[in-house]
C-alpha cells in the first residue's frame, strides 16, 4: 500500500529503525479510529428522524480494547521516539531535503497516534477535567490542540521540502480566485439545499450535530468572556485550524495518494479521510463534498493555499454567524 515507483516505504537505510515502530503506531491509529466510531449511537427523535450521538458509557469490550491499545501504543511510542532519536545523526530526515515517500505519510500518522495516546493518558488517568475553562484563551487552544500539534509537526518534518506538500505559490492565481468564489457560493447557498437536506430527508436523519453544537458553545462562551477570548476563538477556529487541516489532508495525504493512485482516487480518498476524521455522521456528506472541492483546488492550482483560503473563509463565516 505504501510502496511504489519513486515512493518507496523506506526513505533509505536511515529509516529502518523507526519504520517498524511507525507501522505499529499506524495500526494503532486505525484501531482507535474504529473504536471511536463504535461508540456512535442512533436514536429516534420526536419527529421520527434518527439522531446521531456518542455514548458516554461505551461497552466493556470497547473500554478494554481502548485500554489495551493505549497501553501498547504508549510502549510503542517510546520505542518510536527512541529510534528517531538514534537516527538524528544518520540522515537529514528531520532537517533537510529528500524525496517525499510513503514513509513520510507513515511517520506523520504515527506521530498523530503518539499525540492521541498522550491525550488519552493525560485526560484518562491524570486530569479530572480540562486544563482550562471553556471560553477562555487556554480553553480555545486546548480544544484545538491536535490541529496546533499538526501545525508544528508537519512543517518541521518537511523542512526543506515544503514545495512537495503544496506550500508554494498557486499557478493561475486569478482563475483560482474565481473558482474559490464559485465554490464558496456553492457551499453557502447550494450544498445544503441541493444535497445535504434532501439526502437527510431520504435517510430520515437529523442534521443535529454534537460537534457543531460543541463548537457553537465554545464560541459563545468566548464571546461572553472577553475581547481577547473572542479574538483567540476567531483566529484559532477561523485561521489556524484550516491551515493545519489543509497541510495534513491536502498537503501530505492527498499529495501522496494522487502520486500513488492518480488524481481522482487520491482526491476521493483524502476527502473521505477528512470527513471521517471529524466523526460527525450527521454532517458527513457536506464535509466530504467540501473536501472534494478543497482537493480539486489543491490539485488544479498546485498549491494548498487556495484550499486554505476557502477552508478559512468557510470557518470564519461560521464563527461570525455564531457571534451574531
Amino acid at each position: 500500500m505504501l510502496t511504489g515507483p519513486g515512493l518507496s516505504l523506506h526513505g533509505g537505510v536511515q529509516r529502518q529503525k523507526s519504520t517498524p515502530w511507525a507501522i505499529m503506531l499506524f495500526i494503532g491509529y486505525w484501531l482507535m479510529f474504529a473504536a471511536e466510531f463504535s461508540m456512535i449511537r442512533f436514536s429516534q427523535g420526536d419527529d421520527g428522524r434518527w439522531i446521531v450521538s456518542t455514548t458516554d458509557q461505551p461497552p466493556v469490550w470497547i473500554s478494554l480494547l481502548l485500554l489495551a491499545v493505549v497501553i501498547c501504543s504508549f510502549v510503542v511510542a517510546i520505542g518510536f521516539i527512541f529510534a528517531l532519536w538514534r537516527e538524528r545523526n544518520q540522515s537529514s530526515w528531520f532537517w533537510g531535503a529528500q524525496d517525499f515517500t510513503g514513509n513520510d505519510v507513515l511517520h506523520i500518522v504515527a506521530w498523530m497516534h503518539v499525540f492521541q495516546t498522550g491525550v488519552l493518558l493525560l485526560y484518562g488517568f491524570f486530569l479530572e477535567g480540562t486544563l482550562f475553562s471553556e471560553g477562555t484563551i487556554g480553553g480555545t487552544l486546548e480544544s484545538a490542540s491536535f490541529q496546533l500539534f499538526l501545525l508544528l509537526l508537519i512543517p518541521i518534518w518537511f523542512r526543506g521540502r515544503w514545495g512537495e506538500i503544496g506550500l508554494t505559490r498557486p499557478v493561475r492565481l486569478g482563475q483560482m480566485i474565481l473558482v474559490l468564489l464559485v465554490l464558496f457560493l456553492f457551499i453557502a447557498k447550494v450544498l445544503d439545499v441541493a444535497i445535504t437536506s434532501p439526502l437527510a430527508d431520504w435517510l430520515g436523519l437529523s442534521l443535529s450535530s454534537e460537534r457543531e453544537q460543541q463548537i457553537e458553545k465554545e464560541i459563545l462562551q468566548a464571546k461572553d468572556t472577553d475581547l481577547l477570548a473572542s479574538i483567540a476563538s476567531f483566529v484559532v477556529i477561523g485561521v489556524l485550524v484550516p491551515i493545519a487541516e489543509e497541510v495534513l489532508f491536502r498537503g501530505v495525504l492527498q499529495t501522496y495518494l494522487v502520486r500513488r493512485l492518480g488524481a481522482i482516487l487520491g482526491i476521493l480518498l483524502s476527502s473521505l479521510w477528512f470527513a471521517l476524521l471529524h466523526i460527525d455522521i450527521a454532517l458527513f456528506v457536506p464535509l466530504f463534498v467540501i473536501g472534494l472541492g478543497l482537493g480539486f483546488v489543491r490539485h488544479r492550482y498546485q498549491s494548498i493555499w487556495g484550499a486554505v483560503l476557502l477552508h478559512a473563509v468557510n470557518n470564519l463565516s461560521g464563527v461570525l454567524y455564531y457571534f451574531h
